[in-house]
């Protein structure tokens, strides 16, 4: 009997994305603490623009809940960890669920995401189908592709 490999999906999350993010943080922010006009978990983010290695946290403003999400890319790969706030980054397990990465990927875009992007793009669950068709397919979400993208999943 063969056995087969199984590798932990890629992230849609570009190390690229999060260079991006942290030029954002780094140039144009005093504050690097955000709100998302949603509720629910990964409404926060916060990122040390001075810290090595750059990661980035997602969690809820409710300081009831202890969930915690941190991005990072490592040597040139992206990785999510997940967990409680009181772990820490170095002690929460890196996710392998496809589910939970696109979960995760889908709320890191409404962050980065251009206005114009956010304009036709639309809704929160327009961004996850476009994360999961990337993770699935490996197609990039170019610019200019999002309008396709909106017709295809919106």
């Amino acid at each position: 009997m063969m056995k087969t490999k199984t590798h932990t999906p890629t992230p849609a999350t570009t190390p690229a994305m999060i260079q991006a993010y942290w030029l954002k943080l780094f140039h144009g922010q005093a504050c690097h603490e955000e709100a998302i006009y949603w509720h629910g978990f990964g409404d926060r983010i916060y990122a040390d623009t001075y810290a090595s290695p750059f990661v980035i946290r997602l969690y809820h403003s409710n300081p009831c809940d202890p969930r915690v999400a941190y991005l990072s890319a490592v040597h040139g790969i992206v990785e999510w960890r997940f967990g409680i706030k009181t772990l820490g980054y170095a002690n929460c397990s890196v996710v392998t669920d496809p589910e939970q990465i696109i979960w995760l990927d889908s709320l890191f875009w409404q962050y980065i995401i251009t206005e114009e992007q956010g304009k036709t793009i639309g809704r929160p669950s327009t961004i996850r189908r476009v994360v999961e068709h990337h993770i699935r397919t490996g197609v990039k979400p170019i610019a200019n592709r999002i309008r396709e993208y909106n017709e295809q999943f919106g």
